[in-house]
């Protein structure tokens, strides 16, 4: 019950069509020598990519989506660890959307063993944004949600499609282990408390790096709520268990960090209407299968 007032709280955060187009979010490249960069187009369903092989080190995806739905593209980027196959991954998934709790944990359990989540984003139609992150070499792979986020909510199981990106090894494979992201962008990190901590306050136009220290994976969506808005009336929404849409929801275009695993960071770029946001988190917590959400994983943030 309370897994699907989370996801009518989502949908209805993030519902909006766009009235007028941003201007092209740009990653600050300038300053940052052999930084790949990839585009990346979503349409709620596919991704396709501007180049399909990339060397190990930073890369910097621009995304945009054709989807004027209000899911737009949700994007992710993974690799398998282990002995996990293209369809351990997708049982993996259909675990973690699962209404019943004990099967949506068992999905988070899952997906921490199984995959090394590296971020890309969340983004809706005029509306685009830049991820920054370091790959190691390998085989990885992009799927996109937003349509599976239709305005109706999820229905049964996802079964994305998926398009390959192979990450090269080369000479310069040692630079790209370090943590070189040392521009000077706000911080917000993602706990083992299930919490975001960070600013309150960030710019409405540039960038944030998402530095995720716990042992589970997160997302970080940030939707737009009315001025004043507070966690606390935040949290006694999802304490009433209503499914009714929130009142202090506003119509308007969300945005932000898709999954991201443990132990690894992204620097997100964007260019959105300042205002106020509240950033969540929906994934589903490994052991009660209840989204971080409603476990007080929210954070009401100001754009300026």
């Amino acid at each position: 019950m309370r897994r699907l007032v989370s996801t009518l709280a989502a949908l209805a955060l993030a519902a909006a069509v766009p009235v007028a187009a941003a201007g092209s979010a740009s990653a600050h490249e300038g300053d940052h020598h052999h930084v790949t960069t990839v585009w990346v187009k979503g349409d709620g369903s596919h991704v396709s990519l501007s180049r399909s092989h990339v060397d190990a080190g930073p890369v910097i995806f621009h995304q945009s989506t054709s989807n004027s739905g209000p899911g737009g593209s949700q994007i992710s980027l993974f690799r398998l660890l282990g002995k996990a196959t293209v369809n351990t991954f997708k049982a993996d998934l259909a675990h973690e959307f699962s209404s019943n709790p004990a099967t949506a944990a068992k999905g988070t359990r899952e997906l921490n063993r199984d995959i090394r989540a590296a971020g890309l984003a969340d983004v809706q139609k005029g509306y685009p944004a830049s991820v920054r992150v370091n790959l190691r070499p390998g085989t990885y792979y992009l799927m996109d949600l937003g349509s599976f986020f239709g305005a109706t909510g999820p229905s049964g199981a996802p079964n994305p499609a998926l398009t390959r990106l192979v990450v090269r090894g080369t000479e310069r494979d040692s630079a790209a282990w370090k943590d070189d992201s040392g521009w000077d962008t706000p911080t917000i990190w993602l706990t083992s408390a299930d919490r975001f901590v960070g600013p309150s306050h960030l710019p409405a136009d540039g960038s944030v790096t998402f530095r995720n220290v716990a042992d589970t994976i997160h997302i970080a969506q940030f939707s737009p709520v009315k001025k004043g808005t507070t966690d606390a009336q935040v949290q006694a929404y999802y304490d009433s268990g209503v499914m009714t849409p929130p009142p202090f929801a506003l119509n308007g275009p969300s945005f932000g960090l898709d999954v991201l695993s443990g132990g690894t960071h992204a620097t997100l770029t964007y260019d959105m209407p300042p205002g106020t946001y509240v950033l969540q988190c929906f994934v589903a917590d490994d052991v009660t299968g209840m989204p971080h959400a409603i476990m007080g994983m929210h954070k009401v943030v100001v754009l300026k």
